[in-house]
């Protein structure tokens, strides 16, 4: 058990190394999915900056620290990332079924991460 729990925060920042590159890289992959609509080079800019330079960041200071108060820190970001959507479904009307996919990638994330408070 003490594998596994070495490895599942680990893992939550292979998911979010792969999510920065994709945001880095690809960064339509998540505006058009999200209908963000990117009309000037400065968008793009700011789209591969915040969905892909920042995750790429955090994730790999998560995996060469491999700290658990680095995990917590970051558990505790996606944790209010779900905080921010369920106050965004109350504030500006969003519905559960566009609310839902968002909540579930921040609800793993956060579970990855903060897996070692859980289970120890």
């Amino acid at each position: 058990m003490e594998a596994l729990l070495d490895w599942l925060p680990r893992l939550g920042a292979l998911l979010q190394l792969i999510m920065g590159l994709v945001g880095f890289f690809k960064p339509r992959a998540f505006t058009d999915r999200l209908q963000i609509a990117m009309n000037a080079p400065m968008a793009v800019s700011e789209v591969r900056t915040v969905f892909g330079g920042l995750n790429l960041g955090v994730a790999l200071a998560a995996l060469l620290m491999h700290s658990p108060m680095v995990y917590m820190a970051l558990g505790a970001a996606w944790f209010w990332g779900i905080l921010a959507r369920l106050y965004s479904m109350a504030v500006d009307r969003i519905g559960v079924r566009e609310s839902l996919p968002g909540i579930a990638v921040d609800a793993v994330l956060s579970f990855l991460y903060l897996s070692g408070l859980f289970f120890t």
